[in-house]
């Protein structure tokens, strides 16, 4: 008998531990719903900032960190 977890109820541990395992995501998505509608979306040049990531390597990131030095913006100043 297979046992149905809720994801909700899950810990932060557990949830890395299931999918670390490689374990089928349909059975957490067995139970998902529509969201509501957010409506339009905006027109971007409306939008002053727009979030994004990036992944850099250990040592880019020690190079951003020491050319910000003691700035306030720190590495994201240099970024933006």
């Amino acid at each position: 008998m297979t046992v149905h977890r809720d994801p909700r109820t899950m810990s932060r541990e557990e949830l890395v531990a299931y999918f670390d395992g490689g374990g089928d995501i349909s059975e957490l998505l067995r139970d998902a719903a529509v969201a509501p509608d957010l409506g339009p979306a905006p027109n971007p040049e409306n939008v002053p900032m727009i979030v994004t990531g990036v992944r850099l390597s250990s040592a880019a990131v020690q190079q951003l960190d020491e050319l910000a030095g003691n700035d306030k913006a720190g590495r994201s100043g240099l970024i933006r």
